[in-house]
């Protein structure tokens, strides 16, 4: 049997937050915690976070669903707003697609 069969399928989705105070990691995930507003939403698991941008992991079928969580993120808190940027099923191609820092080099910070 094959594992994805049993696990599913992830993507991982890039965001950005734009704020006065950049937050920890544990306030992000606080902030997920608490935009979960039915019993059936699944928090993300947050793969890298460097204060400015970062990536979830979800599974395929619920990646419709956690792009709309990263956004009632941002609604909620008028002070921390999310975007996202980019979705993939994997790390190396969308890390590739994130912006390029001034010197034209990847964003290795994520």
């Amino acid at each position: 049997m094959v594992v994805k069969a049993k696990r599913g399928r992830r993507r991982y989705i890039a965001f950005s937050v734009a704020s006065a105070s950049p937050p920890s990691p544990e306030e992000l995930l606080a902030a997920f915690r608490a935009a979960c507003t039915s019993p059936s939403d699944r928090v993300p698991k947050l793969i890298q976070f460097d204060g400015r941008t970062g990536i979830v992991r979800c599974l395929e079928t619920e990646r419709k669903a956690t792009m709309e969580l990263l956004l009632r993120v941002g609604g909620r808190d008028r002070a921390l707003t999310l975007r996202t940027i980019s979705t993939s099923g994997t790390l190396k191609a969308l890390r590739e697609r994130l912006p390029r820092d001034e010197e034209g080099r990847p964003n290795d910070r994520i």
